[in-house]
């Protein structure tokens, strides 16, 4: 991306930079001319600097794939027209216990789970909502294209924001005029949450110009595994808990096996026909996994800096 904010939040949901509403208020006015603003926001058990790094990687690979995309298959991805100028944001909010990677209270980062959890929700809630408002607030009279991308806790950090943003009645009215494409890349998320009633119960009904998109993997152990088992501690063993990033959305929302779009290492993506996707991650996964071998305790949860999830994520933003 050709410009790119990075928005410093702390364990209280305040946005650190004080100088963050007069930089967003600045994208609005000439000679910037933004028809897109991407937004990241990562995951637990990431230090500011890992953040960094990962945002480079991610923004970097994707930029190019646009391109690339944008060239061969110009119809179904819009990321190379004259008029796409975009503007990306980075969210690094403290999801470890210390910043430093070496200090040796991180070995207890584990048992964070629900802390970090309750974390996500809350930098969601409070700063992220704050930031979705200041970019709306300042775009009303040129809206744009707000494209917000999660992964794994990343996502509870977009969906709070979302939803605090759903029970905003002034701001709602204003966003009204905004797009909205979300993505969500294995989603640490109970995966009933986006139905009726639950945590983020509102983002679907109450935004109305909001598409979405979930992935979902059979290869991603920290959510088939450890993600049930963590909140049943937290619950104290009252019920087990299946996340988001590994069946998608349940409930009202639910998606059948035969609507799922299947990711591979070569099949084209279909076309997004709905306000709400569920892409399959697990044949990509497990060709990831067969060429390159597993990635730890947390299988391929962390395996989302692949030539094709990139396409897929063009093909999202880019069509209409």
């Amino acid at each position: 991306m050709s410009h790119f904010l990075w928005v410093p939040i702390n364990e209280n949901g305040m946005i650190l930079d004080p100088n963050i509403a007069t930089e967003v208020l600045t994208t609005s006015r000439e000679p910037f001319a933004f028809t897109d603003v991407f937004i990241y926001a990562h995951g637990w058990w990431t230090t500011a600097s890992s953040a960094a790094s990962d945002y480079n990687i991610f923004s970097i690979g994707c930029a190019r794939t646009f391109q690339l995309l944008g060239a061969r298959d110009p119809d179904r991805c819009r990321m190379l027209s004259a008029a796409f100028s975009p503007l990306a944001m980075g969210i690094h909010w403290p999801s470890m216990i210390s910043e430093s990677q070496s200090s040796i209270a991180n070995f207890l980062e584990a048992a964070t789970f629900f802390t970090m959890q309750q974390r996500a929700d809350s930098v969601g809630r409070h700063a992220g909502h704050s930031l979705l408002r200041l970019i709306i607030e300042a775009h009303r009279e040129r809206p744009l294209r707000l494209n917000l991308i999660g992964h794994s806790f990343g996502c509870r950090v977009l969906l709070s924001a979302l939803e605090a943003l759903a029970n905003d009645p002034e701001s709602l009215a204003i966003a009204d005029s905004f797009e909205f494409n979300v993505v969500l890349l294995q989603a640490a998320a109970d995966a009933d949450s986006l139905a009726r009633g639950q945590l983020y119960g509102d983002v679907q009904s109450r935004i109305r110009r909001l598409r979405m998109l979930v992935t979902i993997s059979d290869h991603d152990t920290a959510l088939a595994l450890w993600y049930p088992r963590a909140q049943e501690l937290a619950h104290l063993f009252s019920r087990s808990t299946l996340a988001m990033g590994t069946t998608g959305p349940t409930g009202d929302l639910a998606i059948s096996v035969g609507e799922r779009l299947p990711v591979s290492p070569s099949d084209a993506v279909p076309r997004f026909s709905s306000a709400l996707s569920v892409a399959d991650l697990t044949p990509l996964h497990e060709w990831h996994k067969a060429t390159y071998g597993a990635s730890g305790w947390a299988g391929q949860h962390s395996d989302i800096n692949l030539t094709q999830v990139y396409e897929l994520l063009a093909l999202f933003f880019g069509s209409p």
